[in-house]
């Protein structure tokens, strides 16, 4: 693993917006949102895409986020 002098990137947001675009993150950069309805943590993986990690209470995907933003408008 390569070593970083940086000990943590990180974004936070605690409004419902969707999920953060590639191009918004840094590679192992973290985004946070804290809002009741959306907590979710993001991170950039080495292949560009953006993952997430929810509460195992709940199911989420960035796509089905990123689809519902487009909808939505």
């Amino acid at each position: 693993m390569a070593r970083n002098n940086k000990l943590l990137l990180m974004k936070k947001s605690g409004t419902s917006s969707p999920a953060p675009s590639a191009g918004n993150l840094e590679y192992g950069e973290l985004a946070i949102n804290y809002h009741a309805d959306v907590s979710t943590i993001y991170f950039k993986d080495s292949a560009n895409s953006v993952k997430s990690i929810v509460d195992s209470t709940k199911s989420a995907s960035v796509d089905t986020a990123t689809a519902l933003a487009i909808a939505l408008g």
